[in-house]
């Protein structure tokens, strides 16, 4: 009986400490280079420091992104590629978005703007800049906000 209890308990332990978020948000991926909408869905969870983002392509189960983010580093990590924050940002009309960037910079820099509630609203890199909204938007408004991004993120700080 005492085992049984233990199990339970540690079952429940188990189950209630992995949070999840969000499953299956809707989120539309624009590109710079052309006007093509692709479609995701975002699935988001959450234990303890860690966050898991996954981004399933609805068409084609091959493209895939994830993300994970820890909360306590303040870092992002994609594939093999750690990203750190730079101290850059993008406020929207209710959120601030971080720039992360991996710390060795080459010829061909990739930024995230990343949001932890949000998740990824940007990857900018030469010749594959994508955003991902959670809301279509016009092709003047894409056109805006990767003007906004860019600006924000080559924005020189002076004192």
């Amino acid at each position: 009986m005492k085992k049984v209890i233990v199990s339970i308990v540690f079952i429940s332990l188990l189950i209630f400490s992995c949070k999840r978020k969000q499953v299956d948000v809707p989120i539309f991926s624009y590109s710079i280079l052309n006007d093509s909408v692709k479609n995701f869905k975002l699935n988001i969870n959450e234990k303890q420091a860690t966050i898991y983002y996954e981004y399933l392509h609805q068409n084609d189960s091959i493209k895939k992104l994830y993300l994970t983010y820890n909360n306590d580093k303040d870092i992002l990590i994609s594939n093999l590629d750690t990203f750190h924050f730079n101290k850059k940002t993008y406020n929207s009309k209710s959120l601030q978005f971080k720039f992360y960037q991996k710390k060795e910079i080459n010829n061909h820099n990739r930024s995230l703007v990343f949001n932890e509630n949000y998740g990824l609203l940007a990857n900018l890199a030469y010749g594959s800049d994508y955003l991902f909204l959670k809301d279509s938007i016009s092709k003047t408004d894409k056109k805006l906000l990767f003007k906004a991004l860019f600006y924000d993120l080559n924005k020189i700080e002076t004192d």
